[in-house]
């Protein structure tokens, strides 16, 4: 049952001002004595939520504590009202009616977590929320995943160059940044390993060393490590800054902001007390760090860094120790390890050496015992297992080494990402293709990287094979090539990476990859846009790896020209009624004390994949491939517990035509809309996205999130309407 607590102070203005037919009554225990109770929640004062403890929800204390504002209330008041037709009470029949046709919640569900014969309000709320939930997602079981196919016929939450924090020129690199994205499902993180040249520095000039400074401390760097040059300069120039602020006194450390992340500083992040599925608590807390600090590293082992670029390199050993902390603390789920290799021999060995001292017990080392390594594994045989994807190794590691030992530069602008050639295309810097050897190329047992050329290429009937191409050249491929690369992908592992041109970190659409069958579309978490949206929608809940749709998966006989035919391809009509709000957050650079002042709207699109572009690669030119985005909005509310006027308030989205819902999305923004009363240099106050085959119907609450991906007090009471044709 729940209560609702409020002062006795409250309790005698409430008396006096309420007229009786405002007052709420409550039920306390499950009792008739309402008496203390009565006129406590008058829906025309209150403006802010109230708290209404709720009892019996299976917690260890017995008890769970929500907040509904006047304007929610008011909705489900009259939900009720509606439900019990002009009786004091609604009865068991309705209410099972109601939960089932309008909730649609299943009927064997529904006849076992019933009990009583009559709902009051107060009963009838309690048994909804309790039982049933309000949530528009819905719900994951991991005891209810299947984890019984080959790991190549799953999504997995992927992570492009995860080691970076900001940009992608000058952000700085963090082992927290692997404890975050873990945290928060990611189940394929990448490490950029180059050389350490720190052993490689002397106090005596070398030939082809860049000299910096006159001092005795001058720090050099020799052509050999180019790489961290400009890691070096920025380092020297810190160090400078540093030095000046505190000569000045000024603290270097960086101070508490609710929008760091957008600057990429992780000074302020937090690790997790309680860590949710999908997303990294709010209230949670990552150890600070100052900006500026740089941990040592040993000598003899490889760093992470970004090469040739304004980062900050850190050490592997701290990366990997990173990993192993946070691995598995959310999931049991498997983690693919994408190293892009750019050390010599000698350290990769160091490399393999470290894997086997931090990951011990966890790493794969060798074949499964009942999957050799002929077989893709199944996922079920690798629940808390790290996999290394790395290129086997090379057949003469001479061969691409010169004489002076030096590797010669190649420039990759058309290529692959093989986990020895780097993916990014610069101008500015050298990319050498590094030899693999022997000991790093047996970790990769289950999956291998390879250079693409051709689907009918030798190497593309290796079952371990994986992929990594470029975004732009993928969907290339999907014109020329549609149906060899869909089939591929049923089979086997390909990866999506950002272009070279994102230096911003931003994501492209992941989408229309998963709809080629693209296993890992690997993202930017550094930025939390529309592709990020799309990202933990798709794997929300899921523990990071999700089970292709039919028609997608290695044992489907069914190939790309019978897509369209597909029964899990729906016709539907989709209503979304807005409601009502609690918590809204205010767009940044609003003050707290506007709140009142606030004029939100809520915008809504549909991600979905045109029809006729299912087969356009068949056809004769072909069709480049793009997401379709149908979108309507609101009229705005007012203040951050909005109520929505019957007018302006539905978003109908009536005839959407065969779609694949588990590769479609739906996805909210919240918006202050500009008046007279406050103008805003920035509007966006908040977002919230969904898979449809996951989209609840009824009366649903929508958590929302804020533009650095975390999660909110902020609802939205809305009413969803499905009808398939």
């Amino acid at each position: 049952m729940f209560s609702l607590a409020v002062s006795d102070a409250t309790l005698r203005k409430l008396r006096a001002k309420s007229t009786p037919h405002r007052r709420l009554t409550l039920n306390a225990h499950g009792t008739e004595a309402l008496s203390s109770l009565k006129r406590a929640l008058n829906l025309g004062l209150f403006i802010t939520p109230t708290v209404i403890h709720l009892h019996g929800d299976g917690s260890p204390d017995g008890k769970k504590d929500i907040y509904l504002s006047a304007a929610i209330q008011r909705s489900l008041r009259r939900v009720f009202n509606d439900l019990r037709g002009g009786e004091p009470t609604i009865s068991r029949k309705r209410l099972e009616l109601f939960l089932e046709i309008e909730q649609g919640e299943l009927h064997e569900n529904i006849s076992t977590k019933l009990t009583g014969h009559t709902y009051k309000f107060e009963q009838f709320l309690e048994a909804w929320w309790m039982r049933f939930g309000l949530d528009i997602e819905k719900p994951v079981s991991i005891a209810d995943k299947d984890l019984t196919k080959p790991i190549s016929n799953y999504f997995i939450d992927s992570s492009h160059n995860t080691y970076l924090d900001g940009n992608q020129l000058s952000g700085r690199s963090t082992t927290e940044t692997y404890k975050r994205a873990l945290l928060e499902g990611c189940r394929c993180v990448e490490i950029d390993v180059w050389d350490n040249d720190a052993n490689k520095s002397s106090d005596k000039p070398v030939a082809g060393s860049i000299r910096l400074s006159r001092s005795p401390n001058s720090r050099r760097i020799s052509t050999s490590s180019l790489h961290t040059a400009a890691a070096h300069i920025k380092g020297i120039v810190d160090d400078k800054i540093e030095q000046t602020k505190h000569f000045l006194g000024v603290d270097k450390n960086h101070g508490h902001s609710p929008r760091c992340s957008k600057s990429g500083d992780l000074g302020c992040l937090q690790l997790p007390d309680d860590v949710s599925q999908g997303g990294v608590s709010q209230g949670s807390t990552f150890e600070r760090c100052s900006i500026r600090s740089r941990p040592t590293i040993p000598k003899d082992e490889p760093i992470v860094m970004h090469g040739y670029t304004l980062t900050q390199p850190i050490g592997f050993r701290q990366v990997c120790q990173a990993i192993r902390e946070t691995a598995f603390t959310t999931s049991h789920l498997p983690i693919i390890i994408s190293l892009e290799v750019h050390a010599c021999p000698e350290q990769q060995e160091v490399m393999v050496q470290i894997m086997k001292e931090e990951w011990k017990g966890l790493l794969v080392e060798e074949p499964h015992e009942t999957c050799p390594a002929g077989r893709m594994p199944r996922l079920e045989e690798l629940l808390d297992k790290i996999l290394v994807k790395v290129k086997r190794a090379s057949p003469s590691m001479e061969s691409s080494v010169g004489s002076s030992g030096s590797l010669a530069p190649k420039n990759p602008a058309m290529e692959d990402d093989t986990a020895s050639v780097a993916e990014d295309d610069r101008s500015v810097k050298r990319v050498v293709k590094v030899p693999i050897c022997e000991k790093l190329g047996q970790l990769a047992v289950y999956i291998h990287s390879e250079h693409f050329d051709t689907f009918e290429a030798p190497n593309t009937k290796i079952s371990s094979h994986i992929f990594s191409i470029n975004e732009d050249r993928i969907l290339d491929l999907w014109e020329s090539k549609g149906p060899e690369l869909f089939a591929h992908n049923r089979h086997f592992f390909m990866r999506a990476f950002p272009k070279p041109t994102r230096w911003d970190s931003s994501n492209f659409d992941p989408a229309p990859f998963w709809r080629r069958g693209v296993q890992m579309a690997a993202m930017n978490r550094q930025r939390w846009d529309e592709g990020m949206m799309l990202n933990r929608a798709m794997f929300s809940g899921e523990h990071g790896w999700v089970l292709k749709p039919k028609g997608y998966r290695s044992s489907d006989e069914q190939g790309l020209s019978e897509q369209s035919s597909n029964s899990s391809y729906r016709t539907f009509d989709l209503i979304i009624t807005v409601l009502a709000g609690q918590h809204i957050p205010l767009p940044e650079g609003m003050p707290r004390d506007k709140a009142s002042s606030l004029r939100p709207m809520v915008k809504c699109e549909l991600h979905l994949e045109k029809v006729d572009e299912r087969t356009a690669a068949s056809k004769e030119g072909g069709v480049k491939s793009k997401t379709v985005e149908l979108k309507g909005q609101t009229s705005s509310g007012e203040s951050d517990h909005p109520e929505f006027h019957s007018e302006g308030r539905e978003l109908r989205f009536q005839g959407v035509d065969k779609v694949e819902e588990s590769l479609s999305f739906v996805r909210f923004r919240v918006e202050h809309e500009q008046s007279r009363m406050l103008v805003l240099s920035e509007t966006f106050s908040s977002w919230a996205c969904i898979r449809l085959d996951r989209l609840a119907t009824g009366y649903r609450l929508i958590s929302l999130i804020d533009q650095n991906g975390n999660d909110t007090k902020g609802v939205l009471l809305v009413k969803v309407f499905k009808n398939y044709h």
